[in-house]
């Protein structure tokens, strides 16, 4: 537990990766294309060697290509990529089937950014509380709930500096901006 709260307590080195394009909404049809956008969510030595994914209905899962890490990508039904480790993988299917998150931590990867959410309820279809969270990364599950009281926690937070993202609900967890200009986290 001593290393996470080190992990999300200090500054991060990621390699910086150049982003061609802003992050849209589009879902790739094509998997060249649809793959080049699920790996644009990690950096370039883990989204090469990742699981590919598409993400369906009922949060389910058709591979695209196979990897040789522990990580999965995918582009979600909103378009926006990410990259999971097992445990993040289960949160994010957790959240998509509004079931129970699972007791285990987990690290995801989203630094194409994100098109933006309502920050109170992951199932808002307004733009209350709206945030917009550009490159940043994710901790999920057991250990989120247990650093939350370390990090703001407001509806409406500055995404420029780490915060607790759904805050008091059982999905709450932290999410950590990442500069790619500098290539580290705020």
């Amino acid at each position: 537990m001593k290393w996470l709260f080190t992990l999300a307590s200090v500054t991060l080195a990621f390699p910086a990766i150049g982003l061609a394009a802003e992050l849209t909404a589009d879902i790739p049809k094509g998997d060249p294309e649809f793959i080049a956008k699920a790996m644009s969510a990690a950096p370039a030595d883990i989204g090469k060697n990742a699981t590919i994914v598409r993400i369906g209905d009922g949060f389910t899962v058709t591979p695209v290509k196979a990897g040789t890490n522990i990580w999965t990508c995918a582009v979600d039904m909103s378009g926006e990529p990410w990259c999971a480790d097992a445990a993040g993988l289960d949160w994010f299917k957790a959240i998509f089937t509004k079931a129970e998150p699972p007791d285990k931590t987990g690290f995801i990867y989203m630094l194409a950014g994100d098109l933006g959410t309502s920050n109170h309820d992951p199932y808002a279809t307004d733009k209350s509380h709206w945030v917009h969270t550009g490159p940043h990364v994710m901790i999920v599950g057991k250990a989120a709930h247990e650093m939350a009281a370390n990090y703001p926690s407001d509806l409406d937070p500055d995404p420029t500096n780490p915060y607790v993202m759904f805050p008091g609900t059982k999905y709450q967890h932290l999410m950590l901006p990442a500069n790619m200009a500098t290539g580290h986290t705020q």
